[in-house]
């Protein structure tokens, strides 16, 4: 049953969460035809055009239905959790307006717990931000560097000196900062870290404010060996839809390798890729020449094809050698990638995991039933 218009005594909101390769997009479109509603992505690298094989938009399964929070900001551009809250409560209630059903769909636990939660920053007094002497907050690190950190007293870090931290220390210093975050934020993920550090050194520290809206929070269940599978198989069309190349094509647009790296999984495996084989576009010729002429940048699952000159040449030999070395560092890394993300997927099953909110349903007609219920009551 299709409803034409979302007459509800109070503003609801549906969320479609899980690991990644587990169907949300799908899923959240079918609910949307079903619902009329409208999809906002909770998925912190969709926000960025230019990124779209590698960060699966898959904007052909939308059809007419509308989506909001994708393609919103250029490569490089600051978009933090805070930044992004506030664009997504504005397409809450202008989907609201307009008498819709808003359904979340992403993987980015924390973009999802913001907008349910309702993350707000909250400017608060500087004097104990910075206070006590850097060896007494930070541990001692063998990074000849970090001499220069250390002799910091009063004074905020910056994002350099934060960048030469090591991940245990940056944890130690945002517990001294803020020990709430420091409880809530990825312990693991540096940029996060940083980020919050830099919040804290501001004088910003988040806080919760109980949204104007309900929510069911809906997470799609999938066996383990089929979510790897599932993986498995998207790696391999992606490179063979061209993610490959996408990367090739952003690094050729000047953007920084470094970002890139910076977003992990895809980019960060192909871009080092790239660079390690000398097939970075930003290199000079000079700097190619050993791969100019024989070899091209595989871009699908067979590889690459050599051209051959006279059959059993030594240069055709060479050829070979370097051809065979060049197939098997790009299967070594699509692999690599491969076991990446199936890490990945586990992590975003611990974050899910410990929201016991979360209704975790196998299949469409039961998730379905569950929105139904919600709507009408």
């Amino acid at each position: 049953m299709v409803i034409k218009d979302m007459k509800m005594s109070k503003r609801k909101v549906i969320a479609i969460v899980g690991p990644t390769a587990s169907g949300k997009t799908g899923l959240g479109v079918r609910l949307a035809k079903e619902f009329n509603g409208e999809i906002i992505s909770a998925d912190s690298r969709q926000v960025y055009r230019g990124l779209d094989i590698g960060t699966g938009k898959d904007l052909s399964k939308y059809g007419d239905i509308k989506y909001h929070m994708i393609d919103i900001a250029n490569p490089e551009e600051k978009m933090t959790l805070f930044d992004y809250l506030p664009l997504a409560r504005m397409a809450i209630d202008d989907i609201f307006s307009r008498g819709k059903l808003p359904i979340i769909v992403g993987g980015t636990g924390l973009y999802v717990q913001g907008i349910v939660e309702g993350f707000e920053l909250e400017q608060i007094s500087l004097s104990n931000v910075i206070s006590t002497p850097c060896e007494a907050r930070v541990e001692k690190s063998s990074k000849k560097d970090l001499s220069t950190v250390l002799e910091m007293t009063n004074k905020k870090y910056s994002r350099e000196q934060l960048n030469n931290l090591t991940i245990q220390q940056l944890n130690n210093l945002l517990l001294q900062l803020d020990s709430e975050t420091a409880e809530r934020v990825d312990k693991k993920n540096i940029h996060r870290l940083i980020r919050a550090i830099e919040m804290a050194q501001d004088g910003l520290k988040p806080i919760k404010i109980k949204p104007d809206f309900e929510v069911l929070q809906i997470g799609v269940d999938v066996p383990r060996t089929e979510l790897h599978e599932r993986i498995d198989k998207r790696v391999d069309e992606r490179f063979d839809q061209g993610m490959m190349e996408e990367v090739q094509e952003l690094l050729g647009q000047g953007v920084s390798a470094e970002w890139l790296i910076g977003l992990g999984l895809e980019y960060r495996e192909i871009t080092s890729y790239l660079i390690n084989c000398h097939l970075d576009p930003r290199l000079g010729e000079l700097e190619r020449s050993f791969v100019s002429q024989e070899i091209s940048p595989p871009s699908t699952s067979r590889g690459v094809e050599m051209t051959r000159g006279a059959s059993g040449s030594r240069n055709d030999k060479k050829k070979i050698i370097t051809m065979k070395q060049y197939n098997n560092e790009f299967e070594l890394m699509r692999q690599q990638l491969k076991f990446r993300i199936h890490q990945f997927a586990r992590r975003q099953m611990t974050w899910f995991r410990r929201f016991p909110e979360i209704n975790w349903l196998a299949n469409y007609d039961e998730m379905k039933r569950f929105v139904k219920i919600f709507i009408e009551h």
